[in-house]
């Protein structure tokens, strides 16, 4: 467990405040206009954005997500992981 007393934790005994460090710059242009458009980010990002703009936009955008209950959310994932997996073998 993270002792470390800068840093707040939640109640599972995991960092409360830090969020994941994800390097959106490893994905392809591809995957970040995918991002950008079903999240639908259009402020300050063109059309003919650039590969850095995106990075840059895609990382605000998901460092401003909220996720109200972890627990749920997990729940939901490892669902629709199992669902997918048994469709798969049909």
């Amino acid at each position: 467990m993270d002792t470390d007393p800068r840093r707040g934790s939640s109640q599972f005994g995991t960092p409360a405040t830090l969020r994941p460090r994800l390097n959106f710059g490893k994905l392809d242009v591809n995957s970040l206009k995918r991002y950008q458009r079903v999240h639908k980010l259009q402020v300050g990002v063109p059309q003919t954005a650039s590969k850095e703009q995106l990075v840059s936009a895609v990382t605000r955008h998901f460092s401003a997500q909220v996720v109200s209950d972890e627990l749920k959310v997990i729940a939901a994932f490892v669902t629709a992981v199992q669902k997918r997996q048994t469709l798969s073998k049909k």
